[in-house]
């Protein structure tokens, strides 16, 4: 029933109009026989009861459903990177106005519904005009796939697939969530994108500056190696010179490379550090032809330690490693170095930068306290220091790595002969048992993407490797764990025979905490610096050591001699995306509140307060976000309100412009891959167009859906009325017969 009152209204009415309508009709009948009396009573009360039923609308739901064609929709690019031209010498506007063509003969002659839609910056409505220039401004490719799903579920329509003709270049930045989320709305639709990358046959020109490591961190005078590659796309071969500035614009050195087409050049500056932090430049001049300039330059922010590294050295079996280390350390102008060596078990001898004499001792010199190991900013350890570390000094130890921000290298393998449990989670591998002798120390490419090798030491596949003399004594590795980088492994001299173990984790550091521990697997450096053959080399053992621990050093969350610690989630964002800074402090306690002074490429500084946050370590946290407004090169710089405060970190960050479509020309057929994969379609070239066609571009059956649920009553027949009519009929003939009123 779907009567038009509720229930309890209709009810009570029904009730009350029959008591009404049988009171009416047996006074009116009074004078008649008793039997006709009950004949008319009857007659009156069914038609009214029958009336009244109509009112309860008695019936049933019913959904009907209509059914509609399931189209094909074909996606053009027309932005303006679609009039660079092919191969064949065509623009790839044309090429995917051909294939349209071919499209819209083939859905004809198989009576298939096909709508075309141009897009750009913005998606057209379907249109089977010419299509319009490729002039558009930008290129939506994902915005516009999603906007014909949008509009298909509003329609209620049901698509067969869809067909996105383009380049692939993407203007918006998309990120794997958006292809996911993407993927996810079309299969629950059941709808595939096909894609066809056009113009990936005739790659644009474009010589492109890369630029690894946007910040080193030096001392003021230190020879620097600042790592760069120039990438040739589609260009002749080329001597380009590269060049080094000062945030003046002056250059500082400058090199001409030969790159062949189609390859990328190494190469790397070296010069000297300047006295104070600077922002250098490289660049490399625009070449006539190419599509994309803003490539051909790249910032370059030079930090300058003013504070010594502060480094203790523990030695209990002492060698020429060790020896060498220590006199080479002690060398450093920039490094104040305190170094303990164990003789025997009740000779100690010390001896720091600066002295001539070593003090002899009967303990084994070693901070005792958490604010004492403060002091330094890496602890070196060579073998055999378990007398130094009793376990409180282990958990002291522990606690200064990872709630300080320090730095500790184990210098020649495995350090301790016993088992100190609070030492082992600062070691980054578990220990095998096998030891290889006369390896050669090889680079990986971990090491190059670290900065290590590359950057501050030659690169991997630099031919000094091979040419330096063997190493020996190193360990095998039962596993290496998370979170640790092996930067360099140790290949046998003679491969790996039977017994003997095959390469291995030769270079390995881990961050810890807010710290980082490094772990060298070998004995033999020394040789680097002692044998005759390795001097020709240059001096590789000084560049070695001196550049591994200043790299660590800067790898820990502190930089050394400093306090504060300002860290960014990343060096480069997009303009108007909200950034957060994260502040640590390691000095001594009170803490002061610190502020962050922000300049932006205009000049303009603005002063933030970060807010206090509770960290699990129990030591001082703090942050800041800021959204930077204008594309350049951000300035973040900490503020130390004490007095003779310490020097205080700085970071920069890049926020590009934003993206136009005539930045970059090129085709992208990785996007297109990954639209198709998501969406469960196919990525094809224009030459297999045809077969795509024949094997897809097929009759689908039509859709169908509910149009809604209608009230379908049971009462509505002629009949029914007439029924009813007739009883009223009946009634009235029979009083009228008898002279009732």
């Amino acid at each position: 029933m779907h009567p038009p009152f509720p229930l309890p209204v209709l009810i009570p009415l029904a009730i009350l109009a029959l008591g009404i309508a049988a009171f009416g009709a047996w006074r009116g009948s009074s004078g008649i026989s008793r039997g006709l009396r009950w004949l008319l009573l009857s007659l009156r009360l069914l038609a009214i009861a029958a009336a009244l039923a109509l009112l309860f609308n008695p019936g049933k739901w019913a959904y009907p459903t209509e059914s509609h064609p399931s189209p094909w929709i074909i996606l053009d690019d027309v932005s303006a990177s679609m009039a660079q031209t092919t191969a064949d010498g065509s623009s790839r506007a044309a090429v995917a106005t051909s294939l349209v063509r071919q499209a819209t003969a083939h859905a004809k002659s198989a009576d298939l519904p096909l709508r075309v839609h141009s897009f750009a910056a913005k998606l057209d409505v379907a249109s089977s005009a010419a299509p319009p220039p490729p002039d558009g401004t930008a290129s939506n490719i994902l915005p516009a796939v999603s906007q014909i799903l949008q509009d298909a579920a509003a329609a209620g329509e049901t698509l067969a697939g869809i067909i996105v003709l383009s380049d692939g270049r993407q203007t918006l930045n998309s990120s794997p969530a958006d292809f996911d989320a993407l993927g996810l709305r079309a299969r629950s639709r059941n709808t595939a994108v096909h894609t066809v990358a056009i113009g990936t046959d005739s790659p644009p020109p474009d010589l492109a500056l890369i630029q690894p490591r946007a910040s080193i961190t030096a001392f003021a005078g230190q020879p620097l190696r600042i790592g760069f590659a120039l990438k040739s796309t589609g260009l002749d071969p080329l001597r380009p010179v590269v060049t080094l500035r000062d945030a003046a614009g002056m250059s500082l050195t400058s090199l001409t490379l030969e790159v062949p087409p189609g390859k990328t050049v190494a190469a790397t500056f070296e010069i000297k550090a300047p006295p104070t932090s600077a922002h250098w430049t490289l660049d490399t001049p625009v070449i006539t032809g190419e599509v994309r300039s803003s490539n051909n330059h790249a910032a370059l922010n030079i930090r300058i330690l003013e504070s010594k590294t502060r480094v203790f050295l523990v030695e209990g079996a002492p060698y020429w490693d060790s020896k060498f280390l220590a006199q080479l350390l002690r060398q450093q102008p920039h490094m104040d170095v305190h170094s303990v060596h164990r003789l025997s078990d009740e000779r100690y001898f010390r001896i720091d930068s600066g002295d001539t004499k070593n003090q002899e001792t009967n303990q084994p010199v070693f901070p005792n306290t958490l604010d004492e190991l403060a002091r330094y900013d890496l602890i070196v350890f060579g073998k055999n220091i378990d007398p130094f570390l009793t376990p409180e000094r282990a958990e002291i130890l522990r606690s200064y790595v990872r709630e300080r921000g320090g730095a500790v290298l184990f210098s020649r393998g495995k350090a301790s002969t016993a088992s100190l449990a609070a030492l082992e989670p600062l070691e980054p591998v578990v220990w095998g048992s096998a030891t290889t002798a006369d390896f050669r120390f090889t680079p990986t490419r971990d090491g190059e993407a670290a900065g290590l090798f590359g950057q501050a030491l030659p690169a991997p596949d630099a031919s000094l490797w091979a040419a330096l003399p063997t190493l020996r004594d190193g360990r095998q590795i039962a596993m290496v764990k998370p979170f640790t980088r092996v930067l360099a492994e140790g290949i046998p001299e003679h491969g790996a025979g039977s017994g003997t173990p095959g390469k291995f984790p030769l270079l390995m550091v881990r961050r810890y905490g807010q710290g980082v521990t490094g772990l060298v697997n070998g004995d033999g450096l020394w040789k680097w610096d002692f044998f005759p053959e390795a001097r020709e080399l240059g001096n590789c053992y000084e560049d070695f050591w001196t550049q591994l621990i200043q790299w660590m050093a800067s790898y820990s969350e502190f930089l050394p001699g400093q306090d504060f610690s300002l860290r960014l989630p990343a060096t480069r964002g997009e303009l108007g995306t909200t950034l957060a800074a994260t502040l640590s402090y390691r000095g001594a306690d009170p803490a002061p509140q610190p502020l962050i002074l922000i300049t932006s490429p205009a000049g303009t500084t603005t002063k933030i307060n970060p807010a206090a946050i509770p960290d699990p370590s129990g030591r001082p946290l703090w942050r800041a976000s800021f959204t930077p407004d204008q594309p350049g090169l951000w300035t973040l710089k900490l503020s130390d309100p004490r007095p003779d405060a310490p020097p205080t970190p700085e970071v920069l960050f890049s926020v590009p412009n934003p993206p136009q479509e005539s930045d970059d020309l090129s085709p992208d057929p990785g996007l297109l891959e990954a639209l198709a994969q998501a969406t469960g379609g196919q990525a094809l070239q224009p030459a297999a167009f045809t077969t795509l066609l024949r094997s897809q571009l097929v009759k689908h059956p039509p859709a169908t859906r509910e149009a809604g649920a209608i009230w379908a009553p049971s009462w509505d027949f002629t009949l029914v009325a007439l029924a009813i009519a007739a009883l009223f009929a009946i009634e009235w003939f029979l009083r009228r017969r008898h002279g009732l009123s």
